[in-house]
């Protein structure tokens, strides 16, 4: 049995040298993987000690990670590479996306020698190649150590640029290896894009390559085209054409919104201690939108986010009953629900210990501003979190067609927090 073993490695080891110039090859016969044709330009791209990969949402970078990191785990025996994000769920899209690969393809499923999931994801095959994942939290003490032959960085827009100069480029440094930014755009002159800047204008050091959406032709494009009107042009544009634009007329600032997340390291929900202040702020959902709790320890600034629960197509009296259960956990100082409309009928049912704001111009525009001026102050952190961060970063003064729940829920909290020195509302304002 064992020699039967070992002459079905070599077999598979022998097909690996076969293909291991062809990147398309390894698709068709190793994973029977048909990629789109943006994903075929960067698989066969050439070899570049940068690589840059900025593109809508649903465009197919995770998948296309996660098969050109194979591809290279199987052709360089020996190698290890790392995938990174600002959190491990985020950095684990890919690396999941792999080991579903090698359970469902024979050839690569008799490669795999060792698979683990804990403390991180990390699969090892019998060629000695390591495909591990790593978050980048505690400013990338997770990372420090290592040495990788390549590092794909996820969502890599999110992450500071010390971070990816000062850690994650430094894991590279033993062998001169490879390091991947893919992202959805973020930050105008951020690292990524001037990484991508210098790729499009010829650096032979940086391959650079965008792509839309709708180069992905398993998205539904009719879907995708509906939801122009519930965006802004800017992030129509980031989200869907996977382009950059000019943020200068962002209500809250990319800088401010990342200094509120980085290096925040605690898990959600944080547990309630005693003799701390907290507040709940509650967004509530109208038609396809998204009930948002948010609680803060507003014992002093900056305010903690200790608390975050989204949800939605609830029935009413239940969305009543985890309010006053929040409440009730935390012992909240005061909870501020969003009045407008139906908004009334959750009021009446949690009236004891919540307030209700009906949302007009006028008191968005102080719940707004107040939120402003707390972001830009740096007097608010939170764990990353996807929705919240996108959302503030897409926010636009006129929001009739956006998504807000996340932004407005925080609002609420902040405004709850006081006391405001800048803006007040009026006491006619509130229901």
């Amino acid at each position: 049995m064992p020699a039967l073993v070992h002459e079905r490695l070599d077999a598979v080891l022998a097909q690996a040298a076969r293909d291991a110039a062809s990147p398309l090859t390894f698709c068709r016969r190793w994973l029977g993987w048909q990629p789109h044709e943006g994903q075929r330009r960067w698989l066969t791209a050439p070899w570049r000690n940068v690589q840059v990969l900025v593109t809508g949402r649903r465009w197919g970078k995770s998948e296309v990670a996660a098969v050109q990191a194979l591809w290279f785990a199987v052709t360089r025996p020996g190698s290890r590479q790392g995938i990174v994000s600002v959190t491990l769920d985020q950095a684990r899209l890919s690396f999941d996306v792999a080991i579903q690969l090698c359970e469902r393809e024979p050839l690569l499923r008799a490669l795999v020698r060792d698979l683990r999931m804990t403390p991180f994801p990390t699969l090892r095959l019998k060629t000695g190649s390591e495909l591990t994942v790593r978050t980048a939290a505690r400013e990338g003490i997770y990372l420090r150590g290592h040495k990788f032959h390549r590092v794909i960085a996820d969502e890599a827009d999110y992450l500071s640029e010390r971070l990816i100069d000062e850690v994650i480029r430094m894991t590279l440094a033993d062998v001169g290896g490879q390091l991947v930014l893919i992202s959805t755009p973020r930050a105008r002159r951020g690292l990524v894009y001037r990484e991508l800047q210098r790729g499009l204008a010829g650096d032979p050091t940086v391959y650079a390559q965008q792509g839309a959406t709708w180069e992905n032709p398993n998205v539904d494009h009719a879907y995708i085209q509906a939801l122009r009107e519930r965006m802004t042009q800017a992030a129509w544009m980031r989200e869907v054409e996977g382009q950059y634009v000019d943020d200068d007329a962002a209500v809250f600032r990319w800088a401010d919104i990342q200094a509120a997340y980085e290096g925040v390291v605690y898990e959600l929900p944080s547990p309630p201690r005693p003799g701390r202040r907290y507040v709940q702020g509650v967004d509530l959902a109208k038609h396809e939108d998204w009930t948002v709790h948010v609680v803060l320890d507003a014992t002093e600034r900056p305010y903690q986010l200790v608390a975050f629960e989204r949800y939605q197509r609830t029935p009413w009296p239940a969305v009543a009953a985890k309010i006053r259960e929040v409440h009730q956990r935390y012992q909240c100082h005061q909870t501020l629900i969003d009045a407008t409309g139906v908004g009334d009928v959750v009021l009446d049912e949690v009236r004891d210990i919540a307030r209700g704001l009906v949302f007009t111009s006028r008191t968005k525009l102080d719940l707004i501003t107040n939120l402003q001026l707390v972001i830009e102050r740096h007097e608010l952190r939170f764990p990353f979190i996807r929705e919240l961060v996108d959302e503030l970063q897409a926010y636009a003064w006129d929001d009739a067609k956006l998504t807000t729940d996340c932004v407005m829920a925080l609002a609420l909290a902040c405004w709850a927090a006081g006391p405001r020195s800048s803006v007040e509302l009026g006491p006619s304002l509130w229901s």
